[in-house]
């Protein structure tokens, strides 16, 4: 009997016309754009909500920017990698909020909202907490001007 494909396996490859929910974006679609942002203009057409996002066609986060969604590369403590991406807002200088992890087809948040939250992110990545945290990420283009990736730690 032939197993049924995910929604996420069968997924196309992107363009700029893609539209989907964020809980859908996999690590092939931040490989391709790096960079997505909420298609809040958008929420009139039929089956979009506020969760869509769309394809930014830039290899750089501008200055000025709301809630983009950016490739990430995530590092736990013990080693383990994992792609994702990482809210960011250059509104008012560089604000980064949240984090998902996309390791083989699952979305993980990455919660700390205290230790029981952070055992539960661990346990969904098969992981203890003492493994996961101190994370660490590197977004996958740059911000602004700055002349390296930001790299920061989520404990």
């Amino acid at each position: 009997m032939k197993q049924k494909e995910s929604k996420r396996a069968r997924a196309k490859q992107p363009t700029l016309k893609t539209r989907k929910p964020i809980d859908e974006l996999t690590a092939s679609d931040l490989s391709e754009f790096p960079i997505w942002e909420y298609a809040s203009d958008e929420e009139e057409v039929e089956g979009q909500d506020e969760t869509w996002v769309r394809p930014v066609d830039a290899q750089v986060v501008r200055k000025g920017q709301w809630s983009l969604t950016v490739a990430a590369e995530f590092r736990t403590r013990t080693g383990t990698t994992f792609a994702g991406f990482i809210g960011v807002t250059t509104a008012d200088g560089v604000e980064i909020d949240g984090a998902v992890l996309l390791p083989e087809a699952k979305y993980v948040v990455v919660d700390v909202g205290g230790a029981a939250s952070r055992r539960a992110t661990a346990k969904t990545l098969g992981m203890s907490a003492q493994e996961l945290f101190p994370l660490t990420y590197t977004l996958r283009v740059r911000v602004g001007r700055e002349r390296e990736l930001r790299t920061g730690l989520i404990q």
